[in-house]
């Protein structure tokens, strides 16, 4: 079943449409590297609250105008401690996805590791410069980057402040997934088909009990596990993924 679309909607440098179970973002400032401004924190802030309420949404993509995915913040100020842009796209209870087409530096980086799956070009670098420019990363890049590559590998990053190509960003599990500019389109098409087959209350659930279980000791996160796959038996889509099996088709989930 096809679900509804939205007719792309535009905010203060943010685009924002749903279609098929999937909200797509894109920074529309490519003439500045969509460098972040408050405008475009705040319609950041704004899309993630309405995604939230939108039961349409299965999964979200975050994606970019232009040569680059983001080369940072414009105008830094004192708004970016009142605005948690990076953290809305982190409490996202959906699978986020990162489509780095271009560079992500500095805060762009930070948005990117707050997505849980990164799609990047083979022509795209990621770096985390802030330290050289004398100023501290300071939208989770010191908290999120070691949980993914490691507390070493993050420490020379932060602190050397050096570039990453995609071979090494796939090596060190910054990038989930490689692709030629080319191929990059397609890569990140199949990808967001293969999460939206799923049946959306389950892919909610696996993203709470992997992000919530890494605080946790294995005790608790493997209760966590089970208090979330007894609560998914309970749902209409769970006997519908059963049905279709038992009868041999394709489920059709409605996230209920």
């Amino acid at each position: 079943m096809r679900k509804s679309a939205t007719a792309p909607v535009a905010r203060a440098g943010l685009s924002t449409r749903v279609a098929d179970g999937v909200a797509w973002l894109r920074l529309e400032r490519p003439d500045t590297g969509n460098a972040i401004t408050q405008d475009l924190a705040q319609a950041l802030c704004d899309a993630v609250a309405d995604i939230e309420l939108d039961d349409r949404v299965a999964v979200v993509v975050l994606a970019a105008a232009g040569a680059s995915f983001c080369l940072g913040v414009e105008r830094s100020g004192a708004w970016e401690r009142r605005l948690a842009w990076v953290d809305a796209i982190g409490r996202l209870t959906r699978p986020a996805v990162a489509a780095i087409q271009g560079d992500a530096i500095a805060e762009g980086l930070e948005l990117a590791l707050a997505c849980d799956l990164r799609v990047m070009s083979s022509a795209a670098r990621l770096a985390m410069p802030q330290l050289t420019r004398g100023h501290f990363p300071m939208h989770g890049a010191t908290q999120r980057l070691p949980r993914l590559v490691g507390r070493t590998r993050a420490l020379d990053l932060l602190l050397t402040g050096r570039s990453v190509e995609a071979a090494e960003a796939e090596t060190i599990g910054l990038a989930s997934h490689i692709t030629t500019p080319e191929t990059f389109g397609a890569t990140l098409e199949a990808l967001v088909d293969a999460l939206r087959s799923k049946g959306p209350i389950a892919l909610r659930y696996a993203k709470e009990a992997v992000l919530k279980g890494s605080d946790l000791t294995l005790d608790q996160g493997i209760r966590l596990e089970e208090d979330l796959y007894a609560l998914l038996q309970t749902t209409d889509d769970r006997r519908e993924g059963v049905k279709a099996f038992l009868e041999k088709r394709t489920p059709v989930f409605r996230g209920k």
